[in-house]
């Protein structure tokens, strides 16, 4: 198993580069992304039909514990439904995901690829000040990942999003993340930079259309900060 240090083990490094700057110090644990983390893992079966009412469904499947509080530095794995209660603090969100679409299309051309597909997953930032979540009519370019089109099997899907990130629209990135199924401006940094001191990741499923839906299985989120 890869080594996870914890905030304790951290404090120790900075204290044995105490002769160094602490700029220098702060650079050469971002550049080993030696972090401390928390890790949720869900892994209970849902579902997102799409409403044929308003052609639209929205669930939230998961939230993390708060960023960057003491004692959070733990990975938690949940196997069955249970109710539980600096600047740029955040480093690296890694997000895992394993559902698939209804199955079936009728636009023959676009299956077991990413276009045209209406479910997707949002990923939102519950804080002390804000809840909520938009609900998009289709993935925008911030959604973060897209089912493959009328793929009948679970597939795993990991996510990873830096605070160094950076992409522009039209770019050769931007094409090759809208192929894997992620909008391409989930990408440019913007998420992680924003998190703050006890915010809490929320996991959005989406389903759009008559007749489409979006089915999990598991997920998992990792998010990584500085210390």
């Amino acid at each position: 198993m890869q080594y996870q240090p914890t905030v304790a083990d951290i404090i120790l490094v900075k204290k044995s580069l105490a002769s160094l700057p602490i700029e220098l110090i702060d650079g050469i644990l971002d550049e080993a992304s030696y972090w401390p983390h928390s890790s949720l893992t869900i892994a209970w079966r849902d579902s997102v039909p799409s409403q044929r009412r308003n052609s639209g469904g929205d669930k939230m499947y998961m939230r993390t514990l708060p960023l960057a509080i003491y004692g959070t530095d733990i990975n938690i794995a949940l196997p069955a439904r249970r109710q539980y209660g600096g600047e740029y603090p955040a480093r690296k969100v890694i997000f895992e995901l394993w559902s698939k679409d209804q199955g079936w299309s009728n636009e023959i051309a676009n299956r077991g690829t990413y276009n045209g597909s209406s479910t997707w997953f949002d990923a939102d930032v519950e804080t002390l000040r804000h809840f909520g979540s938009e609900h998009p009519f289709l993935p925008s370019p911030t959604h973060l990942q897209r089912n493959i089109h009328a793929k009948n099997k679970v597939h795993h899907h990991t996510v990873v999003w830096h605070y160094l990130d950076s992409i522009e629209e039209g770019s050769t990135a931007a094409f090759e993340a809208e192929a894997r199924g992620q909008g391409w401006k989930s990408l440019n940094g913007t998420f992680v930079r924003s998190l703050k001191v006890g915010d809490c990741i929320t996991l959005w499923m989406r389903a759009r259309f008559p007749t489409r839906r979006l089915d999990i299985t598991k997920a998992k989120i990792s998010v990584y900060w500085a210390v």
